[in-house]
């Protein structure tokens, strides 16, 4: 059996996509879990579109080294440059953006569509939009390999400061007063090292996206 301490638990690092649903149903799953004070996590890039790249056997360079736009890519290179103004506005605007692609249905990799995301999260315009054309996205590429390194192929995987991880799919986003128990029950797996992989009979074609 594996001793976790309590600390490692209130600390989770999440890597996320923007485009994706089960990373959004997790997000929101995992805001009431903060907001009860239980954890504090770190929201890190993971791209499905070079996953999705590199699994086909693509050679060649990283979607976000490539001449097109890959999809997803403009979401990160928006939500680098709301990092810039500090942790809470990056959390506020990462929220804000997969609230208008999953609750909106507005189109993550549009200009318009962050500028909306930057307004509801209460950024400088002015300063995003400089900061948009300054953009680096050397944080995408390492947190992406640093994701790939630690095991991850898919979103939300949530991994400990221990190590341990998790890559989880929930169809709904429970209830405000059921998120700090799935929250549990996923800590009460977690303390058993023996346990490496729960899956449900289903495939993954058959649960809606």
């Amino acid at each position: 059996m594996l001793t976790v301490a309590a600390d490692d638990l209130r600390r989770p690092t999440v890597y996320f996509d923007f485009l994706c649903p089960w990373a959004y149903r997790g997000a929101m799953w995992l805001k009431a879990v903060e907001d009860a004070g239980r954890i504090n996590p770190e929201w890190r890039f993971f791209s499905l579109s070079e996953n999705h790249r590199v699994r086909e056997g693509q050679g060649g360079r990283p979607v976000w080294e490539g001449e097109g736009q890959a999809a997803g890519i403009p979401a990160f290179r928006a939500a680098i440059a709301a990092r810039r103004q500090g942790d809470q506005a990056y959390d506020r605007f990462r929220q804000a953006l997969q609230r208008a692609r999953h609750e909106g249905h507005l189109k993550a990799d549009l200009p318009e569509t962050h500028r909306q995301a930057a307004a509801t999260a209460g950024l400088d315009l002015e300063r995003f939009d400089r900061d948009l054309t300054q953009v680096d996205l050397a944080p995408l590429a390492q947190e992406h390999a640093e994701a790939v390194r630690r095991g991850v192929f898919g979103v939300p995987t949530l991994v400990w400061p221990n190590g341990r991880s998790y890559y989880l799919k929930i169809t709904d986003v429970p209830p405000s007063d059921q998120a700090v128990a799935l929250y549990d029950a996923i800590v009460g797996i977690h303390a058993f090292d023996q346990v490496i992989e729960i899956k449900t009979p289903e495939s993954e074609g058959t649960l809606q996206a």
